[in-house]
């Protein structure tokens, strides 16, 4: 009797040493079989389309009959940036005039130079009157002033050619073509619709949320479902306004060159998938399955001081490679950055 009496002692006084021992642990050391909790995040797919980074309407300022066009749907702007040519015979004839009257123009000009000269030298040797010398003087200047309004008509006769040949910004694609070489085209008729497809764009609505993360990738992973092709992406604009129905933020994103320079399409329309993570909607945190225990249909986690916390079990978390099967559970009573058994 005396034998059993020890031993019981023996393993009352073992047992209360180990409950004790966490309990007396050193602040701030945390046990090895605990497990730091962190906020859970969830991941959700965003689809966008590919799309032009710009794009505008080709009009003509001047009307005219198209003697010819440069590029058709879906070629490329020449690096000379001509779209079509109008017509400019009549402009070219008006110039040629133009050129005759400043050369007639100038030789009257040096003529009543000359002129001035001569009625200058007689009225110093009294010759000549001031009136006959003024009005010599008025002529040179009613010529030079002639000579100068031509200059300018010349001027806007060269302008009003310019604007016959029809430029659009050299290398944009054509989108959509609305003219034939031999019609007839008015100013302001749309005839053609151009897209700067050298750069492609993935117009996105999104939450703040999704906002937010993906201001956090400077270069944000994308995948191309129609070519099974990896690439990147940078957020690009941010618009400031919101969207009171959807409660969206419209953001651009643009496709970096690495990843441009590998489509084999370079258009609009390419389906992009972009993979980010977000809070979780109901403020769960990740914990080992193993960590939370079942009582009563009520879950609790322990600390390591061996009090206990009860949880709401939101369902299990992905699992990562060679990790834990995690849990996403909440409650009032538990932080970021808590450590529990």
């Amino acid at each position: 009797m005396h034998a059993i009496f020890l031993s019981l002692c023996c393993l009352l006084l073992s047992c209360s040493s180990a409950i004790a021992l966490p309990a007396n642990a050193p602040t701030g050391i945390v046990p090895q079989n605990s497990w730091i909790i962190q906020p859970a995040r969830q991941q959700i797919l965003l689809t966008g389309f590919t799309r032009a980074r710009a794009a505008l309407d080709i009009i003509p300022e001047v009307s005219g009959r198209c003697l010819s066009v440069a590029a058709d749907t879906g070629e490329a702007i020449a690096a000379d940036g001509i779209f079509a040519v109008i017509d400019s015979t009549l402009i070219q004839l008006d110039l040629k005039s133009n050129r005759v009257k400043r050369e007639q123009l100038k030789r009257t000009l040096r003529f009543q130079s000359r002129q001035v000269k001569r009625f200058q030298q007689l009225h110093t040797s009294k010759s000549s009157s001031q009136a006959q010398l003024d009005e010599q003087e008025l002529q040179r200047d009613q010529s030079r002033l002639k000579l100068e309004q031509l200059q300018v008509e010349a001027e806007h006769l060269q302008e009003l050619l310019a604007r016959h040949t029809v430029r659009a910004p050299a290398g944009w694609r054509i989108i959509e073509r609305n003219v034939e070489p031999g019609q007839w085209v008015a100013t302001g008729k749309v005839l053609a619709r151009a897209g700067d497809y050298q750069t492609l764009m993935i117009p996105l609505a999104v939450t703040q949320a999704e906002l937010h993360s993906l201001q956090q990738n400077p270069k944000i992973p994308i995948f191309l479902p129609a070519h099974a092709l990896k690439g990147r992406a940078v957020l690009d604009t941010v618009s400031p306004g919101f969207d009171p129905v959807s409660r969206k933020i419209k953001v651009e994103l643009l496709l970096d060159q690495a990843t441009y320079n590998t489509l084999p399409l370079k258009q609009g329309g390419l389906r992009v998938e972009i993979s980010i993570q977000v809070p979780d909607p109901m403020h769960g945190f990740l914990i080992p399955a193993e960590a939370v225990e079942q009582r009563y249909e009520e879950h609790w986690l322990t600390r390591p001081d061996l009090s206990r916390v009860r949880v709401i079990v939101l369902g299990p978390a992905p699992r990562t490679k060679d990790g834990p099967e995690l849990l996403r559970v909440t409650s009032p009573d538990i932080r970021a950055g808590e450590s529990f058994i």
